[in-house]
């Protein structure tokens, strides 16, 4: 009987850049942060070679940035990165709730559940990573992980915009209702009313980002 393939498992570089993107997804590195190749060695508790590796990919995904004689640090986002991040944004969630095939509920309701948790707790860079968490998991309703990934992506890159917004909780606050308000929509199976409340969301986030990265 033939085995079918094993799975490749990931490599230590790999791993490493692994850490690296989810801090980055979590606002642990704020943008213009340098990240020194040793110091993300020693951290990472691996090679300067693996971190070298590590580091060079993330370049390559535009979440970090290299300068000569400056090294490696954490992107800061334009305007351009901005409209065309929110361009793809609107492609992947609204078609998302066009095609729903099963619902999200079970999937959305404990992340907006933890972001009012938060909230109350004034805890808002965990409000923002499950705002990440719940749009995420919205175009993940859609089954499929090229999708998945591309998403994943586009929403850390995202989460470097967030930090450039000053007032984090007059920025986050509003969008904890706005996502359990597209929750609600979705529950009861009201995708038109959802989809015209997302479209209107993606527009007003969209703004206030631009707003903070042109230093409005």
């Amino acid at each position: 009987m033939k085995l079918a393939p094993l799975e490749r498992l990931p490599t230590t570089w790999e791993r490493a850049a692994d850490v690296i993107r989810t801090g980055i997804f979590a606002g642990d590195f704020p943008p213009g942060v340098t990240l020194p190749e040793v110091e993300i060695a020693r951290r990472l508790q691996v090679s300067r070679n693996t971190a070298r590796d590590a580091l060079r990919v993330l370049v390559n995904e535009r979440l970090l940035t290299y300068r000569a004689h400056r090294g490696v640090a954490v992107r800061t986002l334009g305007p351009s990165d901005v409209r065309d991040i929110y361009l793809m944004r609107r492609w992947f969630e609204l078609a998302a709730l066009d095609r729903l095939d099963r619902s999200p509920v079970d999937a959305l309701a404990p992340i907006v559940s933890a972001a009012e948790r938060a909230m109350v707790d004034e805890r808002w860079g965990d409000v923002g990573t499950e705002n990440l968490n719940f749009h995420t998991a919205l175009v993940a309703s859609m089954g499929s992980p090229r999708a998945d990934r591309a998403f994943r992506q586009l929403m850390t890159e995202l989460r470097l915009g967030f930090l450039a917004v000053r007032d984090q909780v007059t920025f986050h606050g509003p969008y904890v209702g706005r996502n359990r308000r597209i929750l609600d929509l979705i529950a009861d199976g009201d995708l038109d009313s959802a989809r015209d409340e997302l479209s209107t969301y993606l527009d007003e986030s969209e703004r206030h980002v631009l707003e903070a990265v042109e230093g409005g």
